[in-house]
């Protein structure tokens, strides 16, 4: 059962600045050059609280980039930047995007709150491991600011009614609205917000009985989880469900036509016992692959994509050339089993001479741009490049739904949530 609630959400204030100015993707996704073109393009831009940058003179604890991110914070409140919705109040988010295959799409999300518990009693179902440093990073932030400002993104499944609810709060003039520069061509974001308690109830009942499921965000989750486990544990004199007990989603729907899975190629390292031609490839994997010629990557890729409903198929270049790598799908197996990139990572990769530790050593480096695996094999950054086709997010609640996880860099969804559309303090 998921306990889907509203929050006290604070946000800013459009007579102060532009929404579009002020938004900014993810940390996990912001590049050094994109963090100082945000700090100079508007003094007041999320980034500042969210990702801030490290001096060389900083000072743990009393100078760093944790405790400017509050100090920006209480500023932001006291000059009116920032504003506090009260009552309590759930947020509806239209997201306009261009698709990569040329289309404008709307996605529709909610911004709520979920229980933030270890993932055994969690609201939220994973689908992948997370690493150590970017949740030590995320704890000290929420430490000294006691502001979750970036959501955990998930999609829920099987929701009657709830379309029809928000169809009706998303009308007439939106609270706040701008766009910003995305990965691929400008985003438009339209925000509205819930604060009728029937009308917050009825959400909130809606998606009561459905499943949800992490689409990006799994650290960030995991955050609030070991720091609201913190605050109970040095004794937070505060009700059941206190607010730090509690951690900021971007809710969806899961086949909402606006929900795009991007995938993530693999370009292999030159090193040693690495197969660098296409022949020494087909030679270890004794006959158990098809292979079928391509003029380039993307055209492999296409190919395979027309393939995908029977093979497992991927594209292969690399300097003698480039083809299509396939074999009939099969059934039985477990959901992650059953994943092209895991079929590629266990039956193509090990024989190519990258084994899972190094993979996790770093013998693979990942491209989204579909030219960019004959530009790596031009460059010489890569001896091979697999082209994968994107998983679904009926691939993603498989794998969820059995307790297993993918393999690192199996799902980029597209596109990002914005941080700064609501922050949610605790």
């Amino acid at each position: 059962m998921a306990t889907v609630q509203a929050f006290t959400g604070t946000r800013y204030n459009p007579e102060h600045v532009k929404l579009g100015g002020v938004l900014a993707p993810p940390y996990d996704v912001i590049t050094d050059a994109q963090r100082e073109e945000l700090y100079g393009r508007d003094l007041r831009n999320i980034v500042r609280i969210d990702y801030g940058v490290s001096y060389p003179d900083d000072t743990d604890g009393v100078d760093d980039r944790y405790t400017r991110a509050a100090s920006f914070l209480t500023s932001w409140h006291e000059l009116g930047i920032l504003v506090r919705d009260d009552p309590a109040s759930l947020y509806v988010v239209d997201h306009f995007f261009r698709h990569p295959d040329g289309t404008e799409r709307r996605r529709r999300g909610l911004l709520a709150t979920v229980g933030a518990a270890p993932w055994e009693s969690s609201d939220l179902r994973p689908h992948e491991r997370t690493l150590r440093g970017p949740k030590e990073d995320r704890l000290a932030l929420l430490r000294a600011t006691h502001t979750q400002t970036s959501p955990v993104f998930a999609v829920w499944s099987d929701a009657d009614r709830i379309a029809e609810i928000l169809d009706g709060v998303a009308t007439g003039n939106a609270l706040l609205g701008g766009r910003i520069d995305g990965e691929i061509a400008s985003e438009k974001l339209l925000l509205w917000r819930v604060a009728d308690p029937e009308r917050v109830a009825a959400i909130s009942g809606a998606l009561r009985d459905t499943a949800l499921y992490v689409a990006d965000g799994h650290h960030r989750y995991e955050t609030a989880a070991a720091y609201a486990a913190e605050r109970r544990a040095a004794g937070a004199d505060a009700p059941p469900g206190a607010a730090f007990e509690r951690c900021l989603v971007y809710l969806a729907a899961a086949d909402d036509p606006g929900i795009t899975v991007l995938p993530t190629h693999r370009l292999v390292r030159p090193g040693p016992g690495i197969a660098l031609r296409l022949d020494d490839l087909w030679a270890r994997l004794d006959d158990a692959y098809e292979t079928v010629p391509a003029a380039d990557g993307r055209a492999a890729l296409a190919a395979a994509a027309a393939m995908h409903a029977g093979q497992h198929a991927f594209a292969v270049v690399a300097q003698d050339g480039a083809a299509v790598l396939r074999r009939p799908r099969h059934s039985g197996g477990s959901p992650r089993d059953r994943l092209d990139v895991a079929v590629l990572e266990t039956e193509v990769l090990g024989p190519a001479g990258v084994s899972p530790e190094m993979i996790t050593a770093g013998a693979l480096t990942y491209t989204r741009d579909p030219d960019g695996l004959d530009a790596a094999i031009r460059a010489g950054d890569a001896v091979l490049a697999f082209g994968v086709l994107p998983v679904t997010a009926s691939d993603v609640i498989a794998v969820a739904d059995a307790g297993e996880t993918m393999p690192q860099k199996s799902t980029y969804f597209y596109p990002k949530v914005p941080t700064g559309l609501a922050l949610f303090e605790v």
